[in-house]
Parts: C-alpha cells; sequence; structure tokens
C-alpha cells in the first residue's frame, strides 16, 4: 500500500507540462462560468421575490364585501355619522393588487327631530348640506376625507333623494366626490310658492356609484399611415409592410435586452476551444511494459 501511494505521488509530480497548462486552464474556464452564471442566478432570485411580494401585497379577494362611513354636516362644523356604503371588490385579473368597488349601495339613518329640525334651519337660512367620507375606501384614515356639498333647499325639495358619485383610483383611494339631487336639478319652491321642509322619520334614498378612470390605449409609433391623409392603410397593406419588416431585419418594437458579456455570448464556443485544446495537448499514453517470458 506504501508503495502504491509513493508511486502515485511521483506521478502527479512528474506530470508533463502540457497536463498541467490543460488543467489549470479548465479551472479558470470553470471559474469564469460560475461568474459568468451568478447574474442569471441573482436575476432569477429578483424575479421570484417579485412575484412572492406582489402575492403578499393582494390581500383582498373578487368579491369580497366591504363598507365604510359616509358622515353628513348640518351646521358646516361638526360631522356625524348619518350611514354606512357596502360594495364588492372586483379585482384585476391581471394585477390582484387593483380593484374596484361594485355594486355600492348606501344605507342611511332616519332622521331624528333634531336632525330634521336643523335641517329644516339650513333650508330657511339657505345653507349648504355638506356629505363626505374617507379618502381611502378599504382603509380609512382619520383626518382624511374627501367632501362634497349641495344646497340644503334642493336636497329638501327632492324628498331627501339624493345621488353621491364616488372617483376612486385602482387602489381604493378616493380623490373626489360628486353630490347632488337623484334628479340632478333643484326645484326649491312648491306650487304655492312655500319652501319644502323635512319630517322627523324620513329616509334618504341615497343612490350611489363609483367611477375608475381607465388609461387610454397606447398608440403604435410604428403603425402604417396613409401619408396622403386619408387615415390608415389597408390590412392587407399592413401585413405586407410587416413582412417587408421582417425580411429587412429591422429591429422589433419589444423591450430591448440587457448587454450580455463576452461568456455569456460566446460561452459554447470557449468550451467547444477548451476541450480540443485539452485533446490536443494530452500526452500519449505510455507503452506498455511487456514483462519477458520465463522459460
Amino acid at each position: 500500500l506504501t508503495r502504491t501511494r509513493r508511486a502515485r505521488f511521483v506521478m502527479t509530480r512528474n506530470r508533463p507540462p502540457q497536463t498541467r497548462a490543460a488543467f489549470v486552464l479548465s479551472a479558470l474556464i470553470t471559474l469564469a462560468l460560475i461568474l459568468t452564471s451568478a447574474p442569471f442566478a441573482a436575476a432569477d432570485a429578483s424575479t421570484t421575490g417579485q412575484v412572492t411580494g406582489s402575492s403578499t401585497a393582494a390581500q383582498r379577494r373578487g368579491g369580497e364585501e366591504v363598507s365604510f362611513v359616509i358622515e353628513h354636516s348640518l351646521d358646516g362644523v361638526t360631522f356625524v355619522n348619518t350611514g354606512v356604503i357596502t360594495g364588492k371588490l372586483a379585482v384585476d385579473r391581471n394585477d390582484p393588487r387593483n380593484f374596484r368597488l361594485s355594486a355600492a349601495r348606501a344605507t342611511r339613518t332616519s332622521l331624528d327631530a333634531a336632525s330634521a329640525s336643523a335641517l329644516n334651519a339650513l333650508v330657511e337660512n339657505d345653507g349648504t348640506y355638506r356629505v363626505r367620507v374617507p379618502s381611502n375606501i378599504i382603509s380609512a384614515r382619520e383626518g382624511s376625507y374627501v367632501m362634497a356639498s349641495l344646497p340644503a333647499r334642493c336636497l329638501s325639495a327632492s324628498n331627501l333623494a339624493d345621488a353621491l358619485t364616488l372617483h376612486t383610483d385602482d387602489r381604493g383611494n378616493a380623490y373626489g366626490v360628486e353630490y347632488s339631487t337623484a334628479s340632478g336639478e333643484c326645484d326649491a319652491t312648491s306650487t304655492d310658492g312655500a319652501v319644502a321642509k323635512v319630517k322627523a322619520g324620513m329616509n334618504f334614498r341615497t343612490t350611489v356609484s363609483v367611477r375608475v378612470p381607465k388609461d387610454a390605449p397606447g398608440l403604435n409609433p410604428n403603425a402604417p399611415t396613409d401619408l396622403r391623409g386619408g387615415g390608415p392603410v389597408s390590412e392587407k397593406a399592413h401585413k405586407a409592410s410587416q413582412k417587408n419588416k421582417q425580411r429587412g431585419g429591422k429591429p422589433s418594437t419589444d423591450a430591448p435586452k440587457p448587454p450580455q458579456t463576452f461568456m455569456q455570448k460566446h460561452w459554447m464556443k470557449v468550451m467547444m476551444a477548451f476541450y480540443v485544446f485539452a485533446f490536443v495537448c494530452a500526452p500519449p499514453p505510455p507503452p506498455k511494459k511487456t514483462k519477458p517470458k520465463t522459460q
């Protein structure tokens, strides 16, 4: 066993220079490949992190019911709770973080004697009736509201039939609210010229609608147009133009790819050259020793 180990050590120490060079080159190429593959692994990890983060941020489910408070002011200073607006979430399929409120409805509390008296006082003084809702319909922030107003006499003349339109973005942030009578008109006087008044026990008949803006479709700068001013060209001409572009090798409108390093572009060629070099520089096998025949 000791002789065998010594023989192996002597063979390793007496390795030809060509074999050592091939070994060193192989180690360097392996190290270069590991370094060049690191950016791809990092990119995959970042992509996975983004997907996981987006799935974690999507805490809302389609069809989930949400509600928020609506408040009104009968003196222009103090706001009190006057009902609740409820609705169901419609989640965007492409991005679960985006949603809108659908099937919104309002449940208003009826006027008691004090509230009816205060509202009639606003009508007599030609005051303004104000309503407000939280600036975020999902997670209300204290002290942050959007508010709208309406002449009290118009509301009284409509028998408390009003309409509230809430303008939000696709994350639940309310940036505006419209408030008007249900008919959109204001006829504050009756046939005998008297101003209509409300009575205790009357209920608000509020209609709620939610509007979310939509992004306009983007224009394609490479779309063919008729230079004579006749509008877009025919579909046949458009297809012919696309074929010509493909044959001419013009770049497409896709997003540009990040630049690649030399090893990322030519790693296959480098590996082939390494194997050829290792094969050419490999020393010939030692001749077999023939033992003399004993007679």
